[in-house]
Order: structure tokens, then sequence, then C-alpha cells
């Protein structure tokens, strides 16, 4: 998944005015940190330094809120699926490597056992590069209109042809010519304009220059682009591969998945005791109980109990509930998680309530015992 020819990648382009690049939600990040490696600290062969969003911005590190709004939101996206806070890192473009056109870029990296340092997220303020390119070569403007407050009354200077010489002298370019001697930039003696790539000069005498005021209700502007990109492959792998782990358990060693109740496929898996007895309607009662509020559960009652379990912990799944003939008694069951192998037992009506706040981080297991 490091190494494929053709990958998935997930990008977004955000359009901003190229003088507010102030993001307006910012403050859900202002106080956010992420281990930023900086140009300079590897120049000097330093380790990343923590930061907070908006020291990083104040002080020059990252170039302004929009990139750092991403950095820390990629940054919570990466840990949210599973990878390791301690081995991320946002690594800043050397100038030698970022593209002449980008003011700033930010690579997040994963230190991944088998590859070492690997991209999988880049994010970079692109300026209005991608839009220039675009309207050079389709010859349709990339402006955006964006009105003032109030209008403004602005003095401009106005060159007007004098279409009863230029007319018959250029006939059908008269026209073209007109219009590229308004944008031109007349000397003391004429203009000199370029015309269906030919060059022409406009004596002074054909033209009037005129100074006036106008109002002005606006502009026309070329956004800038912010550009976060992800490569999803990579991203899920990095998360697989931090989530792999082997302990050992009575003598065996059990291989496990840890990946956060989140993103995991299967959130709780509801195991019968037995197949009989009713055990097992309960079971699939629960089941679709949880799947009503939105919680992935799977039925399970193959095998020995401890096979459902080690089967379940391979494939990340958080928590599962076993349904036991105290079941019958006391209508409570077992809830067990998948990481301390710890184990407790609750009322199953609260069963879709305690699933969504552990989901959720609302609540961490130790706590279901208070």
């Amino acid at each position: 998944m490091i190494r494929l020819r053709e990958f998935s990648q997930a990008e977004a382009e955000i359009f901003v005015h190229p003088d507010e690049k102030d993001h307006p939600a910012f403050y859900r990040y202002a106080d956010y940190t992420a281990p930023l490696l900086t140009a300079t600290r590897q120049s000097a062969d330093l380790e990343p330094v923590e930061y907070t969003m908006r020291t990083a911005v104040d002080e020059g590190v990252i170039v302004n809120e929009y990139v750092a709004y991403y950095v820390a939101l990629t940054h919570k996206i990466l840990v949210t699926i599973g990878v390791d806070p301690k081995r991320l890192r946002f690594r800043q473009h050397l100038p030698d490597e970022r593209a002449h056109y980008a003011v700033d870029c930010w690579d997040a990296e994963v230190h991944s056992d088998r590859f070492g340092w690997v991209e999988i997220v880049g994010i970079a303020d692109r300026t209005d590069y991608d839009l220039r390119s675009h309207a050079r070569h389709s010859g349709t403007s990339m402006t955006v209109f964006v009105p003032y407050d109030e209008p403004k009354q602005v003095r401009k200077r106005r060159i007007v042809a004098d279409m009863g010489v230029l007319g018959p002298k250029f006939r059908d370019r008269a026209k073209a010519i007109a219009e590229a001697l308004a944008a031109s930039d007349p000397g003391e003696d004429g203009a000199r304009i370029t015309v269906d790539g030919e060059e022409i000069f406009i004596p002074a005498d054909l033209y009037q220059i005129r100074e006036e005021v106008v109002e002005v209700r606006g502009e026309e502007v070329t956004p800038h682009v912010i550009e976060p990109s992800y490569g999803i492959d990579r991203m899920i792998y990095v998360a697989l591969e931090h989530a792999y782990a082997e302990d050992e358990i009575g003598g065996e060693i059990r291989r496990v998945l840890r990946l956060p109740a989140a993103v995991a496929p299967v959130q709780a898996a509801v195991f019968p005791l037995m197949n009989r007895d009713c055990l097992d309607d309960i079971a699939r009662e629960i089941t679709r109980r949880l799947i009503r509020h939105h919680i992935l559960a799977q039925y399970d009652d193959s095998g020995a109990i401890g096979r459902r379990y080690r089967r379940q912990d391979e494939i990340g799944t958080p928590y599962t509930v076993t349904i036991d003939y105290d079941t019958l008694e006391d209508n409570t069951v077992t809830i067990r998680e998948r990481d301390s192998t710890e184990q407790i037992r609750v009322p199953i009506e609260r069963l879709p309530e305690i699933f969504s706040m552990l989901i959720s981080d609302a609540i961490t297991f130790p706590e279901l015992r208070v």
C-alpha cells in the first residue's frame, strides 16, 4: 500500500482571498498543538518542536491561519484513525524542494517500522498559480468579483483612441488595437502594443489621455488556493501498522488490532455463551438493538468463547458482549474490553447508552465500574 503505482487520493482546493488568509474558524484550533519540523530545524538536524497553531502563525513558522488550520485538522484526523501521535510529525518543505509557486508547504509524515518516515498528507498554499494557469491556457477569466462595503471614488487615467484615424488605417483590427491601447502604459511619444503577436507603435497624436473620477463598486480578484491532499491508501496502511500488536495471555501469543472504536469495522461483537436455552435469541435481539442505535454490531456463535474473543481481537473489535445463564436471572451481560481484556457486568437496557459513550470517548471503560 506504500509503493502502489496508482493510489487513492482525496484533496480539496480551498479558494481564499489573497489578502484575507485569516481562517474564520481558526479559533477552533488556535491552541491545538502539533509537532513541527521546520526547514530551519531540518538544516540543523534537530528534532520537531511542539507548537500551538496560534504561536506557529504569530512567529511566522506557518505562513498563515489557513495552512495552520489544516495542519491541526489533519493531525486530529490521523490520531483519530489510530496513528500513534509519538510517530507523527509535520515536515516543512525545504526551499529547494518547495514548488516555485507555493509560499509554504507541509507534509504529514508517519514513522513506519518497515519504511521509516512516510509522507501521507501534503498541505500547501499554492497562491494563484493554478487559476492563472487555467486562465492563460483556456482564455477564460478565473477571477471573482468582490464588492466593496461602500463604493469608492477612484481617479483613473483613461486612454481614448482616435477611431477616426485608427479605423481607416487598421480596419478590422482597429477595435483590438484600441482595447490594447487602453490597457497600455504609453511613453511621451506614443505607445507600443502587441496585437495577434505583432508589435505596433501608436503615436501620441492618435489617442488622448483623460483623467477622470469613477465610482468603483468592487474588484476582480484571482483567488489563492490552499490545498490539503490526503493519500488514503497510506493513511490506512499506517493506521493498521500502528494498531497491530502482540501480547501473551495464558502462555499464548495474542494478535490484536488496537483500532480506535470510532473506526473499527465491528464496534461490538455479541456472543451467546451457549447456542441454546434462549441465550442465542437474547444475543440476536441485543445485536439488532445495537444496530438500531447506529453501533456496528456483529452476532457470533461459532466456536468456543475463547476462540471468538481471539477472532474479534484480530479484526480490531474493541468490545464484546457475552450472554450467559446469569443473564436469564438478572438481565445483565458481560462486556469485555479488547485492549485490557477486563470484563464488567452491566444491565442489558444500558448497552446502547454505554457503547455510544465508549465509542465517542465520553467515558472510559474503567469508569464503568464507578
